[in-house]
């Protein structure tokens, strides 16, 4: 296999949502029968994504909402999904700890990438079956959680402030990841009119749920970055909501899968683990106003004016 090269920038392509889905709920794909409103729902735009292994100084959780950790880990099947919550989960939390210095964690949920998506049965480049469900393919440009998702966690924070982090890593320990490196978003150049609330099909397991998740709209200010040949050694760390924040746009990094025109063909598909750590700080002045304000600013209804029950459940 020919070794990859580390560039300054690769132009890639994001996935991004129509803007007509701005201040309005954008319904689940799966629930438009208007074959025209489909078809134009989503869109590839270009965007330059930048080798994020060149800024001086180093991307952080506080200032762009991500970083790159190197993290030495004793697990060596995480495909196991008994030693993944045993060994890894354990190792994770203590990550988050050290690196926001919150007081507890409580990690809810891992999800598998392993191939693409939207291949014939049996390819050998396509996504295969999970060990939990979770669904195989590389994903789209996406953030994973919005303000609803506070609804579920009310018992586990008991009052307190808490922030949402996605550990992403790979779980093939022979290779770098050069097969569909992850595209993180600089959460400060995202604005509030860049931010889509949407109705989604999603979850862990093959039990999917009903929940509100955020999509984005394609803005040319956007900054883009990626970790070139990220090694079995290192992991990177991105925020996906924070209650501390009032700026919207400080609360997630929006991130997906990009193709890498650098990766040798015969490369290794990238075997990825993804682990959500909800971290725990100080109790909330007055957190159901606080989440009442936050939600509140997420639109309810759909295009046609009708109600969403999605948040509901």
């Amino acid at each position: 296999m020919k070794q990859s090269v580390e560039p300054r920038y690769i132009d890639a392509q994001g996935h991004f949502a129509n803007s007509r889905y701005k201040h309005v709920r954008m319904p689940d794909f799966q629930e438009v029968s208007d074959e025209e409103e489909r078809r134009t729902m989503y869109a590839n735009r270009p965007i330059r994504v930048h080798n994020a292994r060149l800024l001086d100084p180093e991307a952080t959780l506080v200032k762009q909402g991500f970083q790159l950790v190197h993290q030495k880990t004793n697990v060596r099947d995480f495909l196991n999904l008994e030693v993944a919550k045993t060994d890894f989960y354990p190792e994770c939390s203590e990550l988050v700890k050290q690196l926001t210095g919150c007081t507890d964690t409580f990690v809810t949920q891992h999800q598998y990438r392993n191939g693409f998506g939207n291949l014939p049965e049996g390819h050998d480049r396509g996504s295969k079956p999970t060990p939990n469900g979770s669904p195989g393919n590389y994903g789209g440009t996406h953030s994973d959680i919005s303000a609803y998702a506070e609804n579920r966690w009310d018992e586990i924070v008991d009052g307190r402030h808490c922030a949402m982090f996605n550990l992403w890593r790979s779980i093939d320990l022979e290779n770098n990841i050069q097969v569909m490196p992850l595209a993180v978003l600089d959460m400060t150049s995202l604005e509030p009119e860049d931010i889509i609330a949407a109705d989604a099909w999603g979850g862990a397991s093959a039990q999917q749920q009903h929940l509100v998740s955020l999509r984005l709209a394609f803005n040319e200010d956007h900054r883009w970055y990626y970790y070139p040949d990220m090694k079995p050694n290192e992991l990177l760390i991105f925020k996906q909501y924070d209650t501390r924040a009032e700026d919207p746009c400080l609360r997630q990094v929006y991130h997906g899968a990009i193709h890498n025109p650098y990766a040798p063909e015969d490369a290794p598909l990238r075997h990825t683990i993804e682990v959500r750590v909800l971290a725990l700080f100080d109790k909330e002045h007055d957190r159901e106003s606080r989440k009442n304000r936050f939600q509140a600013a997420i639109p309810d209804h759909l295009p046609d004016g009708t109600l969403s029950q999605w948040a509901w459940r």
